[in-house]
């Protein structure tokens, strides 16, 4: 049986060398002696898979996390390919740019994990930590993507799995994820000049916000207006409906949008309305 290591230099330990290991069994292997770190994924994948939303937003959240430590750990093996940025860690790419993007990416890959021949070798638990593993050095310039020998094929699924569902609530809980400003950014499909005609400032100073990843507390409710207003709309309206709604004058705004409302400092006004109008309607 496994030993249960718990101590975080074991774990790091373990993703380091799981990194470099030669073959997709030797790194199963290696991650095997940190079991704990993975039995979250077994436990919660099944109800995730039939579209409950408490257990994808452990998926996605332990995902993140999982992903974030071997990012860390890839910056120690591989200094050359993974290197700090202003906004946290970035990958080198194939034309010698340090780049956020591919971690991004990195965090969207959950909502193929299950499907994966990895897990289907290795299991729900050891496996998705592999399929981290090797999707991490797939992005590494010149770093062999793991052996895998005989695909294992398509991995046994429980029973009245909805995966449409499924991929939706990854894609929101993911979203949901976002820091504040970027959540707001993306659901009105917003540009940095005109969140700062919302918020009465030069764009230069969203790009610091950005940066500096928090808003100054003088601006801070009406973000949090923003957001709640938004996320509520995210859930009523059809996809990608938010943002052409936001910008069409409405009689329940008083004949303007809902974007002018906020730039005239109305937004505690603009949320009273919206879950006045919205909250107890059903999808539009």
């Amino acid at each position: 049986m496994a030993k249960y290591a718990t101590s975080t230099f074991e774990v790091h330990d373990a993703l380091g060398r799981a990194l470099v290991a030669a073959t997709a069994d030797e790194c199963a292997e290696l991650l095997s002696g940190v079991p704990r770190q993975f039995d979250v994924f077994r436990e919660a994948m099944p109800h995730a898979l039939r579209g409950e939303w408490p257990a994808v937003t452990v998926l996605v959240s332990r995902w993140h996390s999982l992903v974030d430590d071997i990012v860390k750990s890839a910056a120690e093996e591989f200094p050359q390919l993974v290197q700090w940025t202003n906004n946290g860690f970035g990958i080198v790419t194939a034309s010698h740019e340090v780049r956020r993007e591919p971690i991004q990416y990195l965090d969207h890959l959950i909502g193929d994990v299950p499907f994966s021949p990895l897990v289907a070798r290795f299991g729900r638990d050891v496996g998705v930590g592999v399929v981290a593993i090797d999707a991490v050095r797939m992005l590494l310039p010149g770093c062999r993507q793991l052996n895998l020998g005989a695909s294992s094929g398509w991995p046994e699924l429980p029973e009245d799995i909805d995966s449409g569902r499924f991929r939706r609530l990854v894609d929101i809980a993911i979203r949901s994820m976002q820091p504040p400003l970027f959540r707001v950014k993306d659901l009105f499909g917003l540009s940095n000049g005109e969140v700062a005609d919302l918020f009465g400032v030069r764009r230069q100073a969203v790009d610091q916000w950005e940066q500096r990843g928090e808003v100054p507390a003088a601006r801070r409710e009406k973000l949090a207006n923003l957001l709640s207003v938004g996320e509520l709309l995210d859930r009523k309206l059809s996809p990608g409906r938010l943002p052409l709604v936001a910008r069409r004058s409405a009689d329940v705004y008083g004949g303007i949008t809902m974007l002018d409302m906020a730039s005239s400092d109305r937004d505690a006004e603009l949320r009273e309305l919206t879950e006045r109008a919205f909250d107890w309607s059903g999808t539009a």
